[in-house]
């Protein structure tokens, strides 16, 4: 993988995480957290987005599927650790919002990263 590849990847990653950080920041406290189906379809959706965003940069680099583990972690890790970091300091980042709202966004992440992780099964399409 090229340094190129490398920083579309990461810069792709940290702006997928930005998204829906910003998202959660913005509906959140108000909106995703008034219900649990609400909140867990936004999160799926998310998920999805973010997946989206990965596999759509794996596919512009002509990264094969089999060696997508090391651009996953990748794109993953700026979006880790600051989530990590606003997680540390969430009281301070965002103090209007509920103090329950840690978790659910630590949770909002976790499923976002872990259909990421998943998309590296995907398999190829058989061709007749």
């Amino acid at each position: 993988m090229s340094k190129l590849d490398g920083l579309a990847f990461g810069g792709t990653g940290l702006a997928a995480w930005s998204a829906a950080t910003l998202f959660y920041a913005a509906f959140g406290g108000g909106l995703l957290e008034s219900a649990f189906w609400f909140y867990a379809l936004n999160a799926f959706a998310a998920a999805a987005t973010v997946t989206f965003a990965f596999q759509a940069v794996a596919r512009l680099t002509h990264t094969p599927r089999r060696r997508r583990l090391f651009p996953m972690l990748l794109f993953s890790t700026p979006g880790l650790v600051a989530g990590a970091l606003l997680i540390a300091r969430y009281a301070e980042i965002m103090p209007t919002s509920d103090p329950a709202s840690i978790g659910r966004y630590g949770a909002f992440l976790a499923v976002t990263y872990v259909a990421v992780a998943a998309s590296l099964f995907e398999r190829a399409p058989h061709k007749v």
